[in-house]
């Protein structure tokens, strides 16, 4: 199995999903950055997760005729880019829009990493792979969480979002 491609893929997945999940944890501190109620600053979650499930069965359609390399890179760009947005945003709809804006290319690369782990390893050895990949998605929602809550409580919600940022990074080098 060629481990460096599917540990890549799945670092990628993690830093998207915790992109996804990781602002459920700092909502309240959200809320009181841009002066909206929690509920409100709850769009992030409720928006983020509508994209998805409207961008599911479409994009990742759209995006396969390209090469899979280059959007996938693009993909972690955008998802880099919009949390550099969100850490320097000084407005709330700022903010929901650098959250919707990466929630269309959230199912590109993970259908596109799952794809990608399978093709990388011998026919037997695809389900594994596509599995490791899986670790990632459940890395992201398990750790992105209080991971991010305990950094912005210690510091602040800019470096909580600059970690988003860091991580998208980590797996786009």
């Amino acid at each position: 199995m060629k481990k460096g491609i599917v540990f890549i893929l799945t670092l990628g997945v993690f830093s998207i999903i915790n992109t996804e999940m990781g602002v459920v944890g700092i909502l309240p501190q959200v809320a009181e950055r841009y002066g909206v109620p929690v509920a409100a600053a709850g769009l992030l979650v409720s928006l983020f997760a509508l994209v998805v499930a409207f961008a599911g069965p479409t994009m990742p359609l759209l995006f396969s005729r390209f090469e899979r390399k280059k959007v996938m890179v693009l993909v972690l760009g955008v998802f880099t880019g919009c949390n550099l947005v969100s850490a320097f945003a000084g407005s709330f709809p700022v903010v929901v829009a650098a959250r919707v804006i990466p929630a269309f290319f959230q199912p590109v690369y993970v259908s596109m990493a799952m794809s990608v782990a399978a093709a990388s390893v011998e026919r037997d050895q695809a389900p594994k792979a596509v599995s490791r990949v899986m670790v990632g998605v459940s890395a992201g929602m398990v750790l992105g969480v209080p991971v991010v809550s305990y950094i912005v409580h210690q510091t602040s919600l800019q470096v909580g979002m600059h970690f988003f940022a860091a991580v998208n990074v980590v797996a786009l080098m």
